[in-house]
């Protein structure tokens, strides 16, 4: 189960990351988040067993509140499942060679009833900023078992062994059998939930730090209470000792659950909008039905494919980390140059050199040349035209060029989709909401997160606030 508060930007990464580890039920306890935590978990319940349920205020003590959560879980899981485990949002299972966790718990005997999983404290891998990057990608470096936080737990239990007599939310009081650590061999508890630190077997991640971004965020949210103004906490978390990325089998998993998340977020964000409101009557015509936008990966000058370098690095000519895409969306005028949207990475930012901008979907100005098979690429920004220079000088692409030229020329090469489009024109941010009111329902994740992308930052935002905050966390 997951008790958390405020990780709108993460707990897709979490949900992604545990359902496809295999968990067969999740249980989520908000504690009535703000940021749209509870809506991005509930919109996962009607595509994955999720069960969402918030807090009771009656409580007003936050360490009993998590109790009392953790408690709720272990008797719905009584006699409906063999193992429980309760985590917080920047506490991730990692079970080694890309198990699953049945397969992890089954080698368990009856006489287990405990299973103490060391944590292994990750650190801000050099990053400052939030960025869509799911956790379980963004965070690489760790820390080494002789940092002595390590030597802490977090637990499996079996929910009818549980006393419900409550120490700390690390290890819990059983009233039959033993503890075991991942390997099935007897716990020897030092003082508090901590043992010798162990990490073979299956061990809990535990992204404390994260970026500076969230660490700032944290001290904010809990000054006064256990964390103060300073850079101690940070300086004593922010371990990047040793690069230990996660098996790539288990992040390609683990994204196609994000992919399918994110989706289903926007769904649930359309669905409660289109409940709140109704088609406007603004003397419009009735919208036509939705076209077809071709997507095509691009070629440049010299027959090389644009792609880019990392996750959320520069687009750069040849094979790299992902093939970027364009397309022509409403008229022959414009180009999009976008990541593409059936990935869960379509969201994050890349950087295109000298563009002025930084987004996961730019919107360039297009002239066509050589008869309209290939174009030019002109930024409405700084009015340079993008150029892709030969491997032999470097390579790079960038906006550098006051004319088209040879270097300057692009190609769509092979189709990659089709995509539905309800815009007919170059339309506005008012005319979105007009499209998502009176599409039945229909308008699509694709256009909604490529368009929203080329609105100026205000627009985007008074949009987020009609369909919620938690749409924040898909583009």
């Amino acid at each position: 189960m997951l008790f958390v508060k405020d990780e709108a930007h993460d707990i897709m990464a979490w949900l992604s990351w545990h359902i496809s580890l295999g968990f067969n039920k999740i249980f989520v306890y908000d504690d009535h988040s703000t940021d749209g935590t509870y809506e991005i978990a509930k919109s996962c319940e009607g595509i994955y067993n999720v069960e969402v349920f918030r807090t009771s205020l009656l409580e007003g003590n936050f360490y009993y509140r998590q109790r009392d959560s953790y408690f709720d879980a272990i008797r719905r899981a009584t006699g409906n499942y063999e193992w429980i485990a309760m985590l917080d949002g920047d506490e991730y299972i990692s079970i080694e060679k890309s198990g699953d966790i049945n397969a992890f718990l089954g080698r368990f005997g009856e006489d287990d009833t405990g299973i103490a999983l060391s944590w292994c404290i990750y650190g801000s891998s050099s990053r400052v900023l939030k960025d869509k990057v799911p956790t379980y990608q963004a965070f690489n470096h760790r820390s080494t078992p002789a940092l002595d936080d390590n030597t802490l737990v977090k637990s499996f239990i079996r929910p009818e062994a549980c006393t419900f007599s409550y120490e700390n939310p690390h290890k819990y009081v059983l009233s039959h059998g033993r503890y075991v650590d991942a390997l099935g061999q007897p716990v020897d508890w030092r003082p508090g939930a901590t043992k010798i630190v162990l990490w073979e077997g299956a061990r809990v991640n535990h992204y404390i730090c994260r970026s500076m971004e969230h660490f700032i965020g944290r001290i904010k949210r809990r000054l006064g209470s256990d964390l103060s103004n300073s850079t101690v906490y940070w300086s004593h978390f922010d371990r990047n000792d040793v690069y230990d990325p996660q098996d790539r089998a288990r992040i390609n998993a683990a994204n196609k659950v994000y992919a399918a998340i994110k989706q289903a977020v926007f769904q649930y964000s359309i669905n409660s909008f289109l409940v709140r409101g109704n088609a406007l009557e603004d003397g419009r015509e009735p919208l036509a039905p939705a076209k077809k936008v071709e997507v095509f990966h691009l070629k440049s000058f010299h027959g090389d494919y644009l792609s880019l370098n990392n996750i959320d690095g520069h687009l750069v000519q040849g094979e790299g980390f992902e093939r970027i895409v364009a397309a022509v969306p409403y008229d022959g005028s414009k180009v999009w140059v976008f990541r593409n949207p059936l990935l869960y990475s379509s969201n994050v930012r890349f950087h295109i050199h000298h563009s002025a901008q930084a987004g996961y979907c730019y919107e360039f100005e297009r002239e066509s040349f050589d008869g309209g098979e290939g174009f030019f690429i002109k930024s409405p920004v700084t009015c340079k035209y993008m150029t892709a220079i030969p491997g032999s000088v470097g390579g790079d692409v960038e906006f550098s060029r006051e004319s088209g030229s040879e270097w300057e020329k692009f190609y769509f090469a092979e189709k990659v989709a089709e995509l539905n489009f309800f815009g007919e024109a170059d339309y506005s941010a008012s005319d979105m909401i007009y499209y998502i009111l009176n599409s039945g329902g229909a308008f699509s994740y694709e256009e909604f997160i490529l368009k929203i992308s080329t609105f100026k930052s205000a627009d985007a935002l008074n949009i987020a606030h009609l369909l919620g905050p938690q749409i924040l966390s898909i583009i």
